[in-house]
């Protein structure tokens, strides 16, 4: 056994970049659905408010990233936040504990 001689590029270039790029990639990390039941009744926004959030991002690791959102939705103790990603061309919803969120001045 050993090492394949007959594909080393594939095993040392692409697929090297591909699995360095897919574990450095930021996910976002919401509230747990248990967490979320327990904040209480949700209630909707008429119209989107504008806010800055911390909300938790797993790399390799868990990383807080302050960005800039809309708050849609939000119970005594939880916000639904809506933002778009630098990295993505969609946006982003995850449900962030209330006292992570900063309504911004108009």
């Amino acid at each position: 056994m050993g090492q394949n001689k007959r594909y080393p590029e594939l095993l040392e270039g692409e697929i090297a970049n591909v699995s360095a790029t897919m574990d450095r990639r930021l996910r976002p990390v919401g509230l747990s659905e248990p967490e979320l039941r327990s904040t209480g009744q949700r209630q909707d926004a008429r119209e989107p408010i504008p806010v800055t959030a911390w909300i938790p991002h797993q790399v390799l690791w868990t990383e807080p990233q302050r960005v800039e959102a809309e708050a849609i939705a939000w119970t005594n103790d939880a916000v639904l936040l809506r933002w778009t990603p630098p990295y993505s061309a969609h946006p982003h919803h995850t449900w962030v504990w209330a006292s992570a969120v900063t309504r911004k001045s108009q």
